[in-house]
C-alpha cells in the first residue's frame, strides 16, 4: 500500500498534544501574599522566567518532532530541477509484437528512436547500462550506440519483466542516490504478465499512443499424420482481418496447395482442414504463409513430417492389435510387406529390430521376455507382474492426449545401467511405455483385460504414429516456441538446422529452443532420431496493448512509475528523477537531533530546578 504514503502526513495533526498538554499543565489559580514568604515570592518571580522559557523550547521542540516523523513517513522527494542521472539503465522492448506496423513504420523504429534519444541526453551519466528483451545487457555508450544501430525484433515476447529486475539492481549496486531506470515499451500485454516485486526504485515508463493495423496471424498449424505416405492432412488456425485470408502450402520450391481460409461467422478465427500430397522423402519442411499484415513475422511457419512409404508390418499380438493394423492397411498407412518391417510382438517373440515389443501375457514367460530383451541389446526388463486399476499418465502427449487411458495388468519397465530411452507413460511411479532407437516397449498385453488401451479412440491413430517412428528410427516431431526448453531425445547428440547453420551440442536433458523459427533436427552421429519445428510465441500476434492504469499496476503504483505517452515528457522525467533525491534520511536526521535537543534541555532545566528549589530550602 505505497501509494499511500502521502496520508501519513495526516499525523502532523499530533503536534497538538505537546499545546493541550502545555496548556493544561498552566497554573491560574489566585494567589495570597503573606509577608512572611515575600522573599520566597521574589526568588521564584527571577525563575519563573526561566520556567517558562523552557516550557516554551519543549513544546517546540516536540512539535518539530512529530512533523518531521510525519513528513518522512510520507517519503518526500526534493528536486532541483533538471539534471542527468548519475547511473542510468534503459529497458528496451524488443519483443515481436514491435514489429507491428504504425503509419508504415515498425514500433520498434519508435521505441529505439526514443532509446536513442535517451542515450544521447544522458551522455554525462557515470553509469550507463542497456537491456534488451531477452536479458542481453550492455555497458558503456559505445557499446549502447553500436547495439542500438543494429536492434531487431525477437521472435518470442522476451522476459522483459526479468530485464526490468536486471536494471534495478544494476542501480542499486552502483551506489548512486541518482540512479534511474527507463522503460520503453510498446505495452503489449502477453510482454508484461506478471506484477514486478516491490522495490524503491521509481520507474520511468516510455509506452508511445500508438494504433497498430489489424494483424492476421498464423496461429496453429500440425501436420497429421507425421508420416505422409505420402498423403497427409494440414489442420490450420489463423487469425484473420478479413473474411478471407489467402495461404500457401509448399516443401521448398514445390508449391503443393494454394488457397483461401474463411473465418467463422462472428469470429476473428479461420479454420481448416487441408488434404496434401508430400513431395520428396524423409524429413521435409512444411512451409505455410498467409498474406502479410500487422506483426510481419507471423505470417508463416515451418512443421515437420517424413514423406515416404508406408512401413510394413508383421503383428502377432492379439486380435485388438491385428484389427488396427487391417485399418491402417486400408487407408494405405501401413503395407503387408516391404524393405522393412516392423515387428508388433510380445518381447520372446521378437526376432529383429525395429519392434513394438509386449510383455508376456502371463507371468511364466517373463524370464524367456528378458533374456531376449537381452539379445536385442534393448537396456530394459520387465519386472513383476502387477494388477489393479491405475491410470496411465503420459509425459509427451503420444497418446493423443487421451487421459483416460488406464492398465489393470502390467509389468513396470526397469533401465538397465547405462540405459537409454525416452519415458512416454507412467503407472504410478512405474514405467509403462518407453521408447529408443527402433524399439518400443509397452508394459500391459493390448487387449481389454490388461489396459483399456486398444478400445480407445486413440488407438489406432497412436499405432499409426508408433509404427512410422519405428520404420524411420526417429521420434515424434515436436512444435516448440522460440526460446521455450525443449527436451532431447535418448541417444541424441546436437541439434542442427536444417539449413545446417545451427548445431547445438545436447550436454543435457533440456535446452532452449533455437530463437529463430524454422526446422530443427536431433542427431546422432550423422542418424536423424528427431526434428523440431520452431514457431514463434503464439500471444504475441495477438495485439493488445495494456492501458496506462494495467501497466502502472504491474509496475507497483504511481508512487513507484511515471508514465509517459509523450517522447519530450518522458525525456524530461528522466532527467528530473537524476536531479530528485528522498529527503527521508534527513529528516529522520534531523528528527533525531530534535529528540536529543529535547532530552538535554529536559534535563539542563530538570537540574537547575533542583538547585533552586535546595537554594530555597537551605534560605528559608
Amino acid at each position: 500500500m505505497a501509494f499511500l504514503a502521502p496520508l501519513w502526513l495526516s499525523l502532523a495533526v499530533l503536534a497538538a498534544v505537546p499545546v493541550l498538554l502545555h496548556l493544561l499543565r498552566r497554573n491560574i489559580s489566585s494567589r495570597v501574599e503573606f509577608p512572611a514568604v515575600r522573599y520566597l515570592q521574589s526568588a521564584e518571580r527571577e525563575s519563573s522566567r526561566d520556567v517558562r522559557a523552557k516550557n516554551l523550547w519543549l513544546l517546540l521542540l516536540r512539535i518539530l518532532i512529530i512533523v518531521l516523523l510525519a513528513l518522512a513517513a510520507a517519503r518526500p522527494m526534493w528536486t532541483r530541477g533538471e539534471g542527468t542521472p548519475r547511473a542510468l539503465a534503459i529497458v528496451l522492448d524488443n519483443s515481436l509484437s514491435t514489429t507491428a506496423l504504425v503509419g508504415g513504420t515498425p514500433v520498434l523504429d519508435r521505441l529505439t528512436a526514443a532509446a536513442r534519444d535517451l542515450r544521447a541526453a544522458s551522455a554525462a551519466a557515470e553509469r550507463l547500462w542497456l537491456i534488451t528483451a531477452d536479458g542481453t545487457l550492455y555497458t558503456g555508450p559505445d557499446a549502447i550506440d553500436a547495439a542500438l544501430s543494429r536492434v531487431i525484433a525477437l521472435p518470442h515476447a522476451g522476459q522483459l519483466d526479468a530485464a526490468v529486475r536486471t536494471a534495478i539492481a544494476l542501480t542499486q549496486s552502483s551506489g548512486s542516490d541518482g540512479g534511474a531506470v527507463a522503460i520503453i515499451t510498446d505495452g503489449q500485454r502477453t510482454s508484461w504478465r506478471t506484477d514486478l516485486p516491490a522495490t524503491a526504485a521509481r520507474l520511468q515508463v516510455f509506452v508511445p499512443a500508438l494504433v497498430p493495423l489489424p494483424n492476421g496471424a498464423i496461429l496453429s498449424a500440425v501436420a497429421q499424420p507425421q508420416w505422409w505416405t505420402p498423403r497427409g492432412t494440414l489442420e490450420l488456425q489463423v487469425q484473420a482481418v478479413r473474411d478471407s485470408t489467402a495461404y500457401r502450402i509448399a516443401i521448398g520450391d514445390n508449391t503443393l496447395a494454394r488457397g483461401v481460409i474463411i473465418r467463422n461467422a462472428g469470429d476473428s478465427i479461420a479454420t481448416a482442414r487441408i488434404p496434401l500430397v508430400g513431395a520428396g522423402t524423409g524429413w521435409q519442411a512444411l512451409e505455410i504463409s498467409i498474406e502479410p499484415s500487422g506483426v510481419g513475422a507471423d505470417d508463416h511457419a515451418i512443421v515437420p513430417i517424413v514423406v515416404g512409404n508406408a512401413p510394413a508390418v508383421r503383428e502377432s499380438a492379439g486380435e485388438y492389435a491385428a484389427a488396427a493394423v487391417s485399418a491402417l492397411r486400408e487407408s494405405g498407412r501401413v503395407r503387408a510387406g516391404g524393405d522393412v518391417t516392423v515387428s508388433i510382438a510380445p518381447a520372446a517373440a521378437v526376432t529383429a529390430l525395429p519392434a513394438l515389443i509386449l510383455p508376456p501375457s502371463d507371468a511364466g514367460g517373463l524370464a524367456a521376455a528378458n533374456a531376449n530383451l537381452a539379445r536385442l541389446g534393448i537396456p530394459w526388463r520387465f519386472e513383476a507382474e502387477q494388477r489393479g486399476a491405475q491410470v496411465v499418465r503420459t509425459l509427451h502427449g503420444e497418446l493423443r492426449g487421451d487421459s483416460a487411458v488406464r492398465a489393470m495388468q502390467w509389468y513396470p519397465l526397469v533401465a538397465q545401467p547405462g540405459a537409454i530411452g525416452d519415458t512416454i507413460a507412467t503407472v504410478g511411479v512405474s514405467v509403462w511405455m518407453v521408447r529408443g532407437p527402433k524399439w518400443m516397449l509397452v508394459g500391459s498385453p493390448l487387449n481389454p483385460a490388461a489396459t483399456t488401451l486398444p478400445v480407445r479412440a486413440t488407438f489406432v491413430p497412436w499405432l499409426a504414429d508408433a509404427l512410422s517412428n519405428l520404420a524411420s528410427g526417429t521420434t515424434v516431431a515436436v512444435h516448440a516456441t522460440a526460446g521455450n526448453p525443449i527436451t532431447a531425445p535418448a541417444g541424441a547428440t546436437e541439434l542442427r538446422s536444417a539449413v545446417g547453420t545451427l548445431r547445438r551440442p545436447v550436454s543435457g536433458g533440456s535446452m532452449p529452443a533455437p530463437a529463430e523459427d524454422g526446422l530443427y533436427f536431433w542427431t546422432r552421429g550423422t542418424e536423424i532420431v528427431g526434428a523440431v519445428g520452431v514457431s514463434l510465441d503464439p500471444g504475441e500476434p495477438l495485439l493488445g496493448r495494456a492501458t496506462v492504469a494495467e501497466l502502472t499496476s504491474r509496475f507497483g503504483g504511481t508512487d513507484r512509475a511515471e508514465l509517459n505517452t509523450n517522447a519530450a515528457a518522458f525525456l524530461r522525467s528522466v532527467r528530473q528523477s537524476g536531479a530528485s533525491r528522498p529527503m527521508v534520511a534527513p529528516l529522520l536526521l534531523l528528527a533525531l537531533l530534535a529528540v536529543l535537543a529535547e532530552a538535554w534541555l529536559s534535563g539542563r532545566f530538570r537540574t537547575r530546578a533542583a538547585a533552586g528549589t535546595d537554594s530555597l530550602a537551605r534560605t528559608a
